[in-house]
């Protein structure tokens, strides 16, 4: 119960209020306890000969008070846990949310988005039924008969051992089922992340599947994943109302013990009618309750999975928001001695490199190479399995997010534009802009002439993924945006290796004019574009096998010249001058 400990301090008034409701819940129990004893009482005490007594006013009077209280206890302690528990969850989305928003960005490359979307939806709410419904149940469920096997055992505690004696085998069988239960409801959720990734990846991918044909493919693995998922929740189903029923049995049983040791005991005069009356009435009260709770505990125990789960992404370490208070003297980049792998496999080996402040680097290299890596270690998307990275003498492990955010500005070939107006995509950059700035900035990232075109120019919504737009488009936005930022240090991810000729020609105008001024550390796929760059990097197998200028690069024999010579070859041939 440890992670459900620590969600009930996510909300100090929605605790208490939770709380407050299970203590009203039981004070409601109790009074409806009551009345069966203060009748045994009564009855006890009439005398049955002369038929008088003088004490009914009292006894209506005290069972009409139960009643009331019960009424009044019952309906304010469900308010109260209702809204305590949705309280509660209300705080803990948020923390969720909080959480998740500071993870470091290579969190979500690790991660399958339909896999974290049901987390932050199926889980969350399954944790949700917890308080609302499962917990008090639960409680109230074991509370109840508590009071009346106390009350029992004051009356006669030989028939109250009776009737609870065949519990404990019940209790210990309950466990046992539940065991292998949560075992397949671990597997179960497993299944359930990969089936939700997947579905994301159909609808997001239908296109590319439908023009290939390959949409049954698809489907016959949505199939054998559901199917896996419809035969595991069988077994589940068995092991779980398996073990509720089995805890039926024993405990109806009880009664059974119960009637058997009353028969002997008025056999033997032990035992007198108002007695076994009060028993005969109790009796399954008392049993009902908790064969309830036996399915809620059940459930209960297979829902802490899910509270599992979220607790494990709580425990992912975060990003600082906020750094040391150190400010970087400038915007000069140095790597020392970087290393870094994913699992066991090692993507770049004892890098070191320095990028002066107003300088343009380059990295270039065949795929796989690492020289995406490098910039995500930069933008403290994943940290240095060893050596430091540093921005103005500052490790980066000594900057917050914002203030590395603040000074990185990212352009990757893949654009994310959201649902909402031209206006809104690029104002992101700078919420603060005005209309007039965003025009302007769109005006220099050479994005004013096909956005006028749009049925509402700049008010025109995009729609998700701007799926109206070209690629080339996307990408000028994006750099509009960038703009907006006026971020000190510009990192382009092979911005251009995507578009076509004329495309590139207007998005490499427009990233000429951001990085005006800016420090920059680029990707390149085509060396042309960097010709004129202050420092050609030349990564091969995670390691920098060359490091120059253009020109210096050409003069000497290696993988650089090697590169330059086929894409020349290539274009020469295109443009048609090559027989």
């Amino acid at each position: 119960m440890q992670g459900l400990n620590r969600l009930l301090r996510y909300s100090a008034s929605g605790r208490r209020q939770f709380l407050r409701g299970i203590v009203l819940r039981i004070l409601a129990q109790l009074f409806a306890v009551l009345p069966f004893f203060i009748a045994w009482l009564a009855l006890s005490d009439v005398q049955w000969a002369s038929g008088e007594w003088q004490h009914w006013g009292a006894l209506w009077a005290g069972l009409a008070v139960c009643m009331l209280a019960q009424l009044a206890f019952s309906h304010f302690g469900q308010l109260d846990c209702f809204l305590g528990s949705y309280a509660l969850m209300g705080k803990y989305r948020q923390a969720l949310a909080e959480h998740l928003r500071r993870l470091p960005l290579g969190w979500f490359a690790r991660h399958r988005i339909g896999a974290t979307s049901a987390l932050m939806t199926d889980q969350v709410r399954r944790v949700e039924d917890i308080f609302s419904h499962m917990l008090p149940e639960v409680v109230l469920g074991l509370v109840t008969p508590l009071l009346f096997a106390l009350l029992l055992f004051a009356v006669d505690p030989l028939l109250t051992l009776a009737l609870f004696a065949p519990l404990i085998p019940g209790l210990l069988l309950l466990w046992l089922m539940t065991h292998f239960l949560l075992r397949g409801v671990r597997e179960q959720g497993q299944r359930f992340a990969m089936a939700s990734g997947l579905l994301v990846e159909f609808v997001s991918g239908i296109k590319t599947l439908r023009l290939f044909d390959r949409q049954a493919a698809m489907l016959t693995r949505l199939d054998k994943t559901f199917a896996d998922i419809r035969r595991a929740s069988m077994g589940m189903e068995a092991w779980g109302g398996g073990g509720v029923l089995l805890f039926r049995l024993l405990a109806e049983g009880g009664l059974v013990v119960m009637f058997i040791t009353a028969a002997l005991m008025w056999r033997d005069g032990q035992l007198n009618p108002t007695t076994w009356l009060l028993f005969v009435l109790v009796g399954y009260k008392v049993i009902n309750p908790l064969i309830e709770a036996a399915a809620w505990f059940t459930l209960l125990r297979v829902m802490r999975q899910s509270a599992a789960r979220l607790d494990a992404l709580m425990a992912e370490p975060t990003q600082a928001e906020e750094g040391e208070g150190c400010q970087p003297a400038n915007n000069d980049i140095r790597f020392d001695n970087v290393s870094f792998g994913y699992d066991d496999r090692r993507v770049v080996e004892n890098i070191s490199f320095s990028v002066p402040e107003g300088s343009v680097t380059a990295l270039v290299g065949p795929s796989g190479s690492g020289k995406s890596t490098l910039l995500n270690l930069l933008g403290g998307f994943w940290s240095p399995d060893s050596g430091e990275i540093s921005l103005g003498a500052v490790p980066l492990g000594k900057l917050g997010a914002r203030e590395l955010y603040q000074r990185l500005g990212y352009v990757m070939q893949d654009v994310q534009l959201f649902d909402g107006s031209v206006l809104d995509n690029v104002r992101i950059g700078n919420p603060q802009a005005s209309d007039e700035q965003v025009m302007a900035a769109c005006r220099e990232a050479c994005c004013d002439e096909f956005v006028r075109l749009l049925p509402e120019g700049y008010h025109t919504r995009l729609g998700e993924g701007a799926q109206r737009l070209s690629g080339g488009e996307r990408q000028r936005l994006s750099i509009a945006r960038m703009m907006l930022k006026e971020s000190s240090i510009i990192v382009l991810d092979e911005a251009t290796a995507l578009l076509d000729p004329l495309s590139q020609a207007e998005v490499q105008l427009a990233l000429t004019r951001l990085a005006r001024g800016k420090t920059v550390l680029m990707i390149a796929h085509r060396l042309r574009t960097v010709e004129f760059a202050s420092q050609i990097l030349v990564l091969d197998g995670g390691r920098i096998v060359a490091q120059g200028t253009h020109a210096q690069l050409l003069e000497q024999e290696g993988l650089y010249r090697q590169l330059w010579q086929s894409q020349e070859q290539d274009r020469l041939f295109s443009e048609g001058k090559m027989a």
